[in-house]
């Protein structure tokens, strides 16, 4: 853990350099790896990127590290003004951690006497957690090393995936991604489109939508289907086939249907599983069953709709 603190200690030092508002919060040393939480108005990883090659120059050098102590909080302040300190946990005497000529800092913990001790340092990733608040992960010595051979492996192994270079892998990821959305919007469309020609039948004055697509955009056709059903006397029965075959069934309010318990009596029949709430279910069965699942779930509404 010394050498974790105090590798810790120059990144938050280097980060600072970058973003001179940030403020270390609290640094956490478990089974999980090492994070650092601090606050800071932004975060991202070119910051990151550079304040991590900045840790790992002064690790390099040697350089090393020093401990002083003062009375209180405000010697301390006024004898170094860049201590970088906590102040609402600090009281009484005050122990300062140097590390040479690069971040002095208020702090109780271990540390190494030397910055070459912690080998080096890497970043394994970081989120928000709260406003302006930001947790970085990271690892040091041949955990950091074993890390970064890991990511480059990945990069790589990416790159060579999307057909990019080093220089171009992260624009391509961007461009497919937007293809992706660009494609997505379309199938929106196009199944909305188709939805709006479902037709129903009338089961004792009951309107029931029976439908078998097969690569329909699935958000699209759940929201369509609790359209149709937020108007009275209606039963949407859908099933769409694509890698696996999703069933949805819903009804109006003042139907007395029981859709999750009508899906979970009969999918098991057919290898599949399903359930939900009384006016909204759905489920899941083997494609090559898709058509006996429908006929059969449809024969089971028109029973429930002509007892009631």
């Amino acid at each position: 853990m010394e050498k974790a603190h105090t590798a810790e200690h120059i990144l938050m030092a280097s980060i600072k350099r970058i973003l001179p508002d940030a403020s270390a919060v609290k640094v956490v040393h478990d089974d999980k790896g090492n994070s650092l939480y601090l606050r800071a108005r932004s975060l991202d990883w070119d910051t990151v990127s550079e304040a991590v090659k900045a840790a790992n120059r002064v690790i390099d050098e040697g350089r090393e590290v020093k401990e002083w102590f003062f009375d209180s909080l405000e010697e301390a302040k006024r004898t170094i003004p860049t201590l970088r300190s906590y102040d609402e946990r600090i009281s009484g005497r005050v122990r300062v951690i140097e590390v040479e000529g690069y971040d002095y800092s208020a702090c109780a913990q271990k540390h190494a006497k030397n910055t070459k001790e912690c080998g080096c340092i890497f970043v394994t990733g970081f989120s928000k957690a709260g406003e302006d608040l930001y947790q970085v992960r990271f690892e040091v010595g041949q955990k950091a090393k074993e890390y970064a051979a890991e990511t480059i492996a990945l990069h790589m192994k990416v790159s060579e995936a999307l057909g990019a270079s080093q220089k171009t892998v992260l624009q391509t990821a961007i461009n497919l991604k937007q293809d992706v959305e660009d494609l997505r919007k379309r199938a929106a469309y196009l199944t909305r489109l188709l939805l709006e020609r479902l037709s129903p039948e009338i089961v004792d004055g009951t309107k029931v939508y029976t439908a078998l697509y097969r690569g329909v955009d699935r958000k699209t056709l759940m929201e369509y289907a609790g359209e149709i059903t937020s108007k009275e006397g209606r039963v949407v029965l859908v099933v769409d086939a694509q890698k696996d075959a999703l069933i949805v069934l819903c009804r109006s309010k003042d139907l007395a249907l029981d859709c999750g318990a009508l899906l979970k009596d009969v999918l098991p029949s057919f290898g599949g599983r399903g359930g939900g709430k009384p006016e909204f279910a759905s489920g899941s069965a083997s494609l090559e069953m898709v058509e006996q699942v429908l006929n059969a779930l449809r024969s089971k509404v028109v029973q429930s709709l002509l007892k009631v």
